[in-house]
């Protein structure tokens, strides 16, 4: 062990020693890296001073021969300019027109003498005045907008911001002439049109339906102002009078209403109306459109076959006939009518939906809830009422959207209680109800009193004018055959009685008693804890019998019972 220590105390100061050189050889190295770095930054600062000195002079030089030429060019000019001033005040005392040649005579020789500013100052003028110009023309041009112009026919219809406006524009006339004769629609949209790119204000271009108007001006047929009402991008109506239109629409959002003035109605298709050109053959009345709006027609929808589905009542529930739904579902049999199959049927639609959306307050009961409560003097089986459950009651308002009466969205907005419900409270016992196996407990469930003898020979029932308060049980060789406790139980009675002979009374709790009579021998004394299916006596013919049996009697709270609904 002390050799050990040893070597170890022997290996920390090696390895302490080879610690101390290290720092040492990197000290040394360090400090000599300084020294001969100085000495290099000295040696060539002084081999590269004649460089530097050279460069120097000759920078001198160059900027002190332009400084100087600068100066002495200023100081001409200064002392022409005083010379050009004096000559031209001595000769604007001659004229006007002596001073004007005058001074184009000072600017010409001054431009010559001094020719060298001159140019320089073109030199670094021209391209500076190039280069803004180049900016300028840039930014006006980059900041013009251009536009189409377009002509049509012999008509210059105006400047659109491209071609999309005019396909645009021929949709809108298609869609204006659906209504219109056939040659009057071909001949709306058949010239061609020719576009020119020019300069053009965007808040200036002429819009689509300017353009739509422009090109059924020029058609051939019979045409006049009015407002067409578009379904869904449709064209179905044109109407004489705008304000005849917007009063049929706004009537049937009224009406969809149904006086709910909290209520809000909307078509629940893209409607838009148009005023503008339209040919005269599309035109209707007020009157005929308004009646063709609150219409209904038919509109295809499809049908999931379901079990015992048949023809016939498919096309009853859909109010079709049976050649109707033929007719839609060409290939339709009673062989290819299978669960599950999907059929074309035709229901009734108004061409106009209108969305209602309104709120409705109505009350909702607040269903109770259940709580249970453990009574650990009762047993597992016990389950009572304590306090019965009362729903509660809430008012709730919900924001409900309906489409031509059918309710198809439904959004909850608020809602307030009235009433908290009432719990129900239940109680339920948690003592684990004995066997009857345990000595002297009883558990409230009796077994057969005699487990070899089944026979019955006298009921619980009227007998011989008198009641017989009990069943008589007996079979072959009953004699001295065992007779056990139906339950468990305390012995309250062992004895003789005149009637029932040898007998034995069982208390086994919670009121319930059980009595064994005209036993040969009783096995059991009073005071004893006896167990279910402990035997207790045999059976005999004591007291008033008249052959070997057990007469065998149930009693609640003092009260006789029929045994057969409780024995087992």
């Amino acid at each position: 062990m002390k050799r050990q220590e040893k070597m170890k105390q022997e290996g920390q100061n090696n390895g302490g020693a080879r610690l101390t050189r290290l720092s040492r050889f990197l000290y040394i190295v360090g400090v000599q890296s300084v020294r001969v770095l100085k000495k290099l930054g000295r040696w060539l600062k002084k081999k590269l001073r004649p460089l530097w000195m050279f460069i120097g002079l000759w920078l001198n030089r160059l900027t002190g021969r332009w400084i100087a030429g600068l100066k002495a060019e200023s100081r001409a000019l200064g002392e022409g300019l005083k010379i050009a001033r004096a000559r031209l005040q001595k000769a604007r005392s001659f004229g006007l027109l002596q001073m004007m040649e005058e001074f184009f005579s000072v600017v010409s020789k001054s431009m010559v003498r001094h020719r060298k500013v001159f140019w320089a100052i073109i030199n670094v003028a021209a391209p500076a005045a190039a280069v803004i110009a180049l900016f300028f023309t840039v930014q006006y041009w980059s900041g013009l907008e251009f536009g189409l112009l377009l002509s049509y026919g012999d008509e210059q219809v105006g400047v659109i911001q491209d071609e999309s406006t005019f396909d645009a524009a021929t949709d809108m006339v298609n869609a204006r002439m659906v209504h219109a004769a056939p040659q009057d629609a071909e001949a709306a949209v058949s010239l061609t049109p020719v576009f020119s790119l020019v300069a053009a204000d965007k808040s200036a271009y002429t819009s689509a339906a300017a353009v739509c108007d422009a090109i059924i001006e020029q058609s051939d047929g019979i045409i006049a102002e009015g407002t067409g009402l578009s379904v869904d991008g449709k064209i179905v109506g044109v109407v004489k009078s705008s304000a005849d239109l917007n009063h049929i629409l706004n009537e049937i959002l009224e009406e969809a209403k149904q006086g709910d003035s909290k209520a809000e109605a909307q078509f629940a298709q893209h409607i838009e109306t148009t005023t503008g050109l339209f040919p005269t053959s599309a035109f209707i009345s007020s009157n005929e459109l308004s009646a063709m709006l609150q219409g209904t027609g038919l509109s295809p929808r499809a049908y999931k076959v379901q079990e015992n589905d048949s023809i016939d009542n498919i096309a009853e529930s859909f109010a079709l006939s049976q050649t109707e739904l033929r007719t839609i579902n060409p290939s339709l049999t009673e062989e290819e009518l299978q669960p599950g199959n999907i059929l074309m049927v035709n229901i009734p639609k108004k061409m106009l939906e209108v969305e209602v959306t309104k709120l409705e307050t109505y009350e909702e009961e607040i269903p109770y809830s259940t709580v249970t409560e453990n009574d650990d003097s009762q047993y597992t089986d016990y389950t009572a009422v304590r306090v019965q459950g009362v729903n509660g009651v809430k008012e709730q308002t919900d924001r409900v959207t309906y489409i031509d009466g059918e309710e198809v969205n439904r959004e909850k907005v608020s809602e307030v209680v009235v009433s908290e419900p009432t719990d129900k409270v239940v109680v339920t016992g948690t003592k684990k109800r004995p066997t009857g196996y345990e000595p002297g407990i009883g558990s409230g469930l009796l077994i057969w009193p005699t487990p070899s003898l089944r026979i019955i020979t006298t009921y619980y029932e009227y007998r011989w004018g008198s009641f017989h308060t009990g069943l008589d049980i007996s079979g072959g060789a009953a004699a001295g055959k065992p007779i056990v406790a139906a339950d468990g139980g305390v012995v309250t009675t062992a004895g003789y009685h005149s009637s029932y002979g040898n007998y034995i009374i069982i208390n086994h709790g919670n009121g319930m008693t059980t009595l064994y009579a005209h036993s040969s021998r009783l096995l059991v004394s009073v005071g004893d804890k006896v167990a279910k299916g402990q035997t207790i006596a045999l059976v005999g013919s004591t007291g008033n019998s008249t052959g070997a049996h057990l007469h065998f009697e149930v009693r609640v709270n003092g009260a006789l019972q029929n045994p057969l609904q409780y024995v087992g």
